[in-house]
């Protein structure tokens, strides 16, 4: 289960979750239940923990299913470990509408939110040092 916390200026979720692209897509809807009823229009999604092969056809489907769920309204960073990255997903929810972007760094992601790093509890959003 996503641990999802508003943090003023967007939403935070972390997904602990071992890959699947059932937990994914119900992940895209909460998301978008989050920001409808907390009227937010701003996420920051940290995937670094999940671990598991996302298929090429998972990638393509989730990015549809990004932009039909949670549109060009909502602007989505999400940062994931390089090695998970292939942008596949990013490209099919751009090419369709959507306002996501996919991030090896929550500095960079936060800065392409245009939101600063909440500091009431940073080891939640921070990497760790060292």
């Amino acid at each position: 289960m996503p641990n999802c916390i508003n943090r003023g200026d967007y939403l935070f979720v972390e997904n602990f979750e071992s890959f699947s692209s059932k937990a994914l897509f119900g992940l895209i809807q909460e998301i978008s239940e989050h920001c409808k009823r907390e009227s937010l229009d701003k996420v920051l999604v940290d995937l670094r923990e999940i671990r598991g092969h996302i298929s090429i056809v998972d990638r393509y489907e989730l990015g549809k299913e990004i932009a039909k769920v949670i549109g060009p309204k909502i602007k989505v960073a999400a940062v994931a470990q390089m090695n998970l990255i292939n942008y596949l997903m990013e490209n099919s929810a751009v090419n369709r509408g959507a306002k996501i972007r996919v991030f090896t760094e929550i500095k960079k992601a936060l800065e392409w939110l245009e939101v600063k790093e909440q500091q009431e509890n940073p080891s939640t959003i921070s990497p760790p040092a060292g």
